[in-house]
């Protein structure tokens, strides 16, 4: 009964340890998700004038003016409010001042009201803290508005109220009981409310883990992440793991022990045994897949207990949500990137879809040269930003129809600079900006921005740069037509050794038919709108 009893307490603190592993993972994949939602909307640039334009006019203009001004930004986040995953969207000044909010919580976010903490604006980058404001407490993204000078205009901040709801849906994650707990006091729970006031009371004297008698029942506790000020932990009654297992074991020995106090100790010895092994092989699979960090198997129920196979299920269903929640970050990975993309493509109808084919031809070449997957998958992404930089350059000088003076090529050049900066400001955009920064550069060394000759060029770039020449030739501008293919890979071959790259331009070669065939896959398979 000791032995059991002790194997269910270690498993409840170990299933209480998995939980935080896998809300770490699932904080940060939402944290990052919410994280590239903010900055999307911060990098907006009506948004950003509407602001520029209160923070130079408001100190002048009277009090309808400035209204306006408010309602003007106002106006901004309600069009994105329906879109992200917060319950409010503030924009505060330089001085933590609320200017407007919008989503089902602004009412919480009045005009003029300032906001304790939080981070500092000109950080630079997106962090999390917690807000309290009046007696609701917030979990809180913020984003700097900054310039294209570097000048900072105030914060975007993305909201979650923290109530019982939230602490109700982190619980169904948890398959356990939820407590959020700000400077010693509860602020949601999931708890009753003789079992809240306990736990409060303790919450002082709480380590990160152990146990803790809760109305006569032991519970495993543990706490899961801190954010700010406010900590939240899970709770397992220990108890009620126990009790069926208790309960056959007694029935049991109880037998036994009338037959012979001999047979009896043998009995139990064999029982605890029994009762033991499989949860110690669980802990050990626990442990095993917790240090590989593998967390895409599914562990067999032992059929042992009841028990044993209720918290196999339940770590099962904890690995289902991480699964769930990575491929739905990486969908939006993707959508975002894609995003980016056909917002470039479509300043100029001449070079719709144009990342989208460099994409397609550039994965192509990579599979040629037998890239690993992950190579290939850096490769396609990278190639659909290619071009990002050109964001930055003007209508007159991307559209025009004619041939560029010296001056606008020069601005053109300057587009994989922009595209490589705009990269680094989203951290898991890092393995692409070699691609954005480096696709012009030829292995003669006559190539922009750097210079760079030969095999310094990485093999990514050097594949792009060949699949964008490829394209661009075979697609028809506003100044000329599109050429056909075969005298598109003739001049790429006269250029081989001096602007291009040989093999790949071979690759090219091998790969087109390929090539043609997925875009043409890929083309009926996305809705016609999108193509569009």
């Amino acid at each position: 009964m000791v032995s059991v009893r002790q194997q269910v307490r270690n498993a409840a603190q170990a299933d209480l340890e998995s939980s935080q592993r896998m809300f770490a993972a699932i904080q940060l994949r939402e944290q990052r998700s919410i994280r590239l939602q903010a900055t999307n909307i911060a990098e907006s640039p009506t948004l950003k004038a509407a602001v520029d334009t209160y923070a130079a006019e408001s100190r002048t203009a009277n009090e309808f003016i400035q209204r306006q001004l408010l309602n003007t930004i106002t106006a901004e986040l309600a069009n994105v409010a329906d879109r992200v995953e917060a319950d409010a969207i503030v924009v505060v000044d330089t001085a933590h001042k609320t200017l407007a909010a919008a989503g089902p919580m602004a009412p919480a976010w009045p005009p003029g009201h300032s906001v304790p903490l939080l981070s500092d604006p000109s950080a630079g980058a997106a962090t999390e803290s917690v807000a309290h404001i009046g007696d609701v407490t917030f979990q809180v993204v913020s984003v700097p508005l900054t310039l294209s000078d570097g000048s900072t205009l105030g914060s975007l901040y993305l909201v979650t109220n923290i109530d019982r709801r939230f602490a109700q849906q982190l619980g169904e994650l948890a398959h356990a009981q939820i407590a959020i707990v700000t400077i010693g006091e509860i602020v949601a729970s999931t708890l009753s409310p003789d079992s809240q006031s306990i736990f409060e009371g303790a919450v002082p004297t709480l380590a990160a883990s152990g146990t803790l008698d809760v109305q006569g029942e032991s519970n495993a506790y543990r706490r899961l992440f801190v954010v700010g000020d406010t900590a939240f932990y899970a709770l397992t009654s220990i108890d009620t793991a126990a009790f069926t297992a208790l309960r056959q074991t007694t029935s049991t020995l109880f037998v036994i022990a009338i037959v012979a106090v001999g047979l009896a100790l043998l009995a139990s010895i064999w029982i605890a045994h029994r009762l033991s092994e499989p949860i110690k092989r669980l802990s050990s699979s626990l442990q095993r897949m917790a240090t590989s960090r593998q967390f895409d198997a599914t562990l067999p129920l032992t059929g042992s207990s009841r028990e044993l196979d209720m918290l196999t299920e339940t770590f099962n269903a904890l690995m289902a949500s991480v699964a769930s929640a990575e491929a739905e970050t990486e969908a939006a990975y993707t959508a975002a990137i894609r995003a980016l993309a056909t917002a470039l493509d479509a300043r100029d109808p001449y070079t719709a879809g144009h990342s989208e084919r460099v994409s397609v031809l550039s994965v192509a070449i990579g599979r040629t040269l037998n890239l690993s997957a992950d190579d290939l998958e850096v490769l396609r992404l990278g190639a659909l930003l290619h071009d990002i930089g050109k964001i930055g350059v003007p209508d007159d000088v991307l559209r025009k129809p004619g041939a560029l003076t010296s001056s606008e090529y020069d601005t053109i050049k300057q587009h994989t600079v922009l595209g490589a900066r705009i990269l680094r400001t989203v951290p898991f955009l890092a393995p692409h900006i070699a691609i954005v920064e480096l696709h012009h550069e030829r292995p003669d060394g006559n190539g922009y921005p750097h210079g760079l000759l030969g095999d310094d060029i990485p093999l990514a770039a050097r594949i792009v740069h060949v699949a964008d020449a490829y394209d661009a030739m075979t697609n028809a501008r506003a100044y000329r037509p599109g050429r056909p293919s075969h005298e598109a890979l003739s001049e790429l071959w006269n250029a081989s050794g001096t602007e291009f790259h040989a093999e790949i331009v071979s690759a090219l070669a091998t790969a087109l038919p390929v090539a043609t065939m997925t875009a043409s896959k890929e083309k009926e398979t996305v809705p016609e709108a999108y193509v569009a």
